[in-house]
């Protein structure tokens, strides 16, 4: 009788065991070198770059920052064409090269001001391609 108790308890502590390691199992996430993560929520923010993080979905809000360098190319021909200082027009083509800043406070502005468009080039070209060419404009004209 003793015997057949200890077996159910063994049983059931495994059980318990395996069923809190699933838990854990689908609630961690890990950051990777291409792609790092903030956590808001519950706690206040952190910034995970390398190494994982238990989320609980109610209490917990992952952003994903994509830390991989993008090449944005940026094209002003005919009508978009840039003018220069003399008034001349100008065909260019760019390309630009953008990354986050791998530190905390560069991965916690890219998710709080970009999102998830680190990760989409076109949504990325779209939102930040007037300040490019607005720069590159400024350079051109000196």
């Amino acid at each position: 009788m003793q015997f057949q108790l200890i077996i159910v308890v063994v049983a059931s502590i495994l059980v318990f065991l395996v069923l809190i390691g699933l838990i854990m199992a689908r609630l961690y996430r890990r950051a990777t070198r291409e792609v790092s993560l903030v956590k808001t929520g519950q706690g206040g923010k952190k910034v995970i770059m390398d190494g994982g993080t238990i989320v609980i979905p109610l209490l917990h809000e992952i952003s994903p920052v994509n830390m991989k360098t993008l090449r944005l190319e940026v094209q002003r021909n005919k009508e978009a064409a840039l003018i220069t200082k003399d008034r001349m027009r100008v065909d260019v083509g760019v390309e630009f090269y953008v990354s986050v800043n791998a530190s905390i406070e560069g991965i916690s502005r890219a998710a709080q001001t970009l999102g998830d468009r680190t990760f989409y080039v076109d949504q990325l070209r779209e939102m930040i391609e007037g300040k490019l060419v607005d720069g590159f404009g400024l350079w051109l004209r000196k």
